[in-house]
């Protein structure tokens, strides 16, 4: 299959994690150490809602010394969440999140969260695309 050919259907990871908008840092951490991931998908009443990286907790809890255990998902998320459908080509999807400087993007089709795309997801499949990440010029 060509690499323009491509969907986001195609690299995206189907299993996603998931946390309530609820839930403490501190266990959002836990989890994604025991996961070995970068991200989670939270959810409010099971509608994904935001996300939040590994690198939200570094700069916005631990940097500031904040106690995890006090500090709930909602208050940490990125939001409004920006998805992605499936059927969305893989060019189209990085140039995306290039343009609004992302590296996870949530996977929506018939209003179900079906997966996440990576930057390296994508960039294991179409490496041309890091240009637009990381131009030269």
């Amino acid at each position: 299959m060509a690499t323009e050919l491509l969907e986001v259907r195609d690299v995206m990871t189907p299993n996603v994690i998931t946390e309530d908008e609820d839930t403490p840092v501190a266990v959002i951490s836990r989890d994604m150490e025991l996961s070995g991931i970068g991200s989670v998908v939270v959810t409010k009443r099971g509608k994904p809602v935001g996300i939040i990286t590994d690198r939200d907790i570094a700069i916005k809890i631990f940097a500031t010394k904040r106690n995890p255990g006090e500090v709930k998902a909602k208050e940490l998320m990125s939001s409004p969440l920006l998805t992605i459908g499936p059927d969305v080509s893989l060019q189209n999807a990085c140039e995306f999140m290039a343009d609004r400087g992302i590296r996870r993007l949530p996977v929506i089709e018939d209003d179900k969260l079906v997966g996440i795309i990576s930057l390296r997801n994508i960039l294991t499949r179409n490496p041309a695309c890091v240009h637009k990440f990381y131009p030269t010029e």
